[in-house]
């Protein structure tokens, strides 16, 4: 593997590719401030992700396994927008709201096309002792070819982005899935637009090698876990 080279016999480490997205393109902040709630995070990729959008994936799921049927979704969103009248909470609004848009979103983008939706995979990708997993929110398959769908309310910088799906490809080239860079899909429920990057696989390469020694670096440093948050609740768009 071309990467960073480690010849220590230390303990691997597993982090998420948001993670190492965020690490990458954060500034002015320690870097134990960064990884610290990723250190202590013991629930695995993307778990708070598939939380947050478990009503939409869902739906868009059913909506698929039922040939596109858009009384599916319709059903959907009117479940949602029942429950956000009787919210009392604001996470909790919020997070419908915004499986609402992410609904109204896919839709709009991708009502013509005709995705079978295939079991969904979590894919690593090393970099020295890093182990760094991914997983799409969906993994589908449109006329033999596979499509790599990554959800999102995100703010974030293009850069953060571009790295997620960088990344996400080299994880699934690294496990045997052959995938198109066009095929990697980030779709920004923010603007109801997708999102693709046109890097090559090595466009970020010295980026990322440096940020792994950074991240080995600081790892063993983090001795203490940051306070708890709701996971259920907490707004995020990225694994």
């Amino acid at each position: 593997m071309a990467g960073v080279k480690d010849n220590t016999q230390e303990e691997r480490i597993r982090i998420s590719l948001s993670c190492l997205a965020e690490f990458a393109t954060t500034h002015g902040r320690p870097a134990e401030s960064v990884l610290r709630p990723y250190k202590f995070n013991k629930r695995g990729e993307g778990f708070a992700r598939s939380r947050y959008y478990r009503q939409a994936i869902t739906a868009i799921r059913d909506y698929h396994s039922n040939q596109n049927d858009s009384k599916v979704l319709q059903i959907a969103l009117s479940e949602l927008r029942a429950r956000v009248d009787k919210a009392t909470d604001a996470r909790e609004r919020s997070k419908l709201c915004n499986n609402i848009k992410a609904i109204d979103a896919y839709h709009h983008i991708y009502r013509d096309r005709h995705f079978k939706v295939l079991p969904n995979h979590r894919v690593t990708y090393q970099l020295g002792r890093i182990d760094i997993t991914a997983q799409p929110d969906l993994w589908v398959e449109e006329n033999g070819i596979q499509i790599l769908l990554k959800i999102g309310v995100s703010k974030k910088k293009t850069s953060y982005v571009d790295i997620l799906l960088t990344v996400m490809r080299k994880a699934a080239i690294a496990n045997k899935h052959r995938i198109r860079a066009k095929n990697i899909v980030y779709l920004d429920v923010s603007s109801g637009r997708e999102r693709i990057c046109n890097a090559s696989l090595s466009h970020f390469n010295s980026t990322l090698n440096a940020k792994a020694k950074e991240i080995m670096n600081a790892w063993p440093k983090i001795k203490t876990a940051p306070p708890p948050t709701n996971a259920n609740n907490r707004r995020t768009g990225d694994s």
